[in-house]
């Protein structure tokens, strides 16, 4: 009779046992603690970066905004997770190659990791303006199930341009597309060192005029700095401020 409780015991055992992080299955446009080549060289506030597993099983933001081409950082804030399009094999492991049919695949990426993170390059073929692409996390979610669930959202393109006013020597940006249905916001990132990739701590992330839903942003005097300016337009996560 002690045998199937031993039996019993070492089966819970085995059911409780931390998942741990495995790369077996990220897919080709994904890199599991590195940065994808197409990602490299990137500005800065142009990769987007979702949280998994912080504050619950959900990720934040839920339903992140890219243009054709960005990349997103996946990063684990709690125990082991994944970041997997709705057509890549359910369960919690990741000891195969994923299928073709694949989108895209973080990997299982666990928060004790050095760096907890992998990052994904979303190419314009096969992630093209205007789509919307559902992914979860395969370890505590499915993709019809689980509050651990999202949709990757990809804009068209956010075309900028540049003027200058004489009068008050500013700089004046003014942009069309990005957003989404019910959702057109917007972030500016404006960079001082002279560095067009945006590199953190030299950058500061400022709303449009009016508020994150305009379209205008006006920097007033810059046109008499001897400091070269950059300046980038984003679409603006919902967990921002």
């Amino acid at each position: 009779m002690r045998r199937p409780r031993v039996f019993l015991a070492a089966a819970a055992l085995a059911a409780c046992a931390p998942v741990l992080a495995q790369s077996v299955c990220v897919t080709p446009n994904c890199a599991f603690g590195a940065v994808p080549p197409s990602c490299r060289g990137l500005a800065e506030p142009r990769t987007a970066t979702v949280l998994m597993g912080s504050g619950g099983l959900v990720f934040t933001p839920p339903n992140p905004k890219i243009e054709p081409g960005d990349c997103i950082l996946w990063r684990s804030a709690s125990n082991t997770h994944s970041a997997s399009g709705n057509s890549c094999p359910d369960g919690s492991t990741c000891g195969s190659i994923s299928p073709p049919a694949c989108q895209f695949e973080s990997g299982n990426v666990d928060a004790l990791s050095a760096p907890p993170e992998s990052t994904c390059f979303y190419d314009p073929v096969g992630f093209p303006a205007g789509t919307g692409n559902a992914y979860y996390c395969r370890i505590h979610a499915s993709p019809t199930a689980g509050t651990m669930r999202g949709t990757l959202r990809v804009t068209t393109p956010i075309v900028l341009t540049v003027d200058k006013d004489l009068g008050t020597n500013s700089v004046k940006l003014s942009w069309t597309g990005g957003g989404v249905t019910g959702d057109f916001s917007y972030k500016v990132a404006r960079q001082s060192a002279g560095d067009p990739t945006f590199p953190a701590g030299t950058t500061n992330t400022l709303n449009p005029d009016g508020g994150a839903l305009g379209t205008t942003f006006i920097d007033p005097g810059e046109l008499l700095s001897p400091n070269t300016r950059y300046y980038l337009v984003r679409n603006k996560q919902t967990n921002e401020p």
